[in-house]
């Protein structure tokens, strides 16, 4: 029973509408202004600057870090700590706050992963700085920003591996990626 309230309290938390609630603080209506779907922190920057961008990835970035933080409180399960982590992702990409309106879901994943693998995430971001050197807009048919969160993903999934992280925990990255595979393509 624990362990399906860990999933559902993973997903209400995810849900909750941080862009939304900044832009509305600036007085901007997000549903109203951005039609594709994906009301984030990239979304807010495009409508109220960089500063209300800031305070929303923050938001993003610490449910995101909380959702798997009340999950390992709850349970020591790690493979419900990472479908807790699943399901904060797929609450912000579809939240229940916004009638299944939300972002991507990259800050939210960023703020879980930083949370179960803290150390695999600041060694990947060595190895993709020189990667973001490259000046292109698309590589292989993919956005820059999407491969390159891709690229994260799989390095800190590598990097948890070979750092001796638990197979779940390691594989977690790969499996985080899916719920923004899905909002690219929904």
């Amino acid at each position: 029973m624990v362990e399906i309230l860990s999933i559902i309290l993973g997903y209400l938390i995810g849900s909750l509408p941080f862009s939304f609630f900044v832009a509305k603080m600036k007085g901007m209506n997000l549903k109203e202004k951005v039609k594709n779907g994906q009301i984030g922190a990239a979304a807010v920057k495009r409508n109220c600057g960089f500063p209300a961008a800031v305070l929303a990835g923050c938001g993003d970035f610490s449910k995101g870090a909380f959702a798997v933080f009340v999950a390992k409180k709850l349970t020591h399960q790690e493979w419900i700590i990472v479908l807790s982590g699943l399901a904060a992702i797929f609450g912000h990409n579809w939240s229940i706050f916004l009638k299944f309106w939300g972002g991507k879901g990259a800050l939210v994943t960023f703020g879980i992963l930083f949370y179960l693998l803290p150390l695999s995430v600041l060694c990947s971001i060595f190895l993709i700085i020189p990667f973001l050197l490259i000046r292109k807009k698309e590589i292989f048919g993919i956005k820059k920003n999407s491969f390159f969160t891709y690229l994260g993903y799989f390095f800190v999934s590598l990097m948890s591996f070979v750092l001796g992280y638990s197979f779940s925990f390691s594989l977690s990255p790969v499996i985080f990626a899916f719920p923004m595979i899905l909002k690219k393509n929904y």
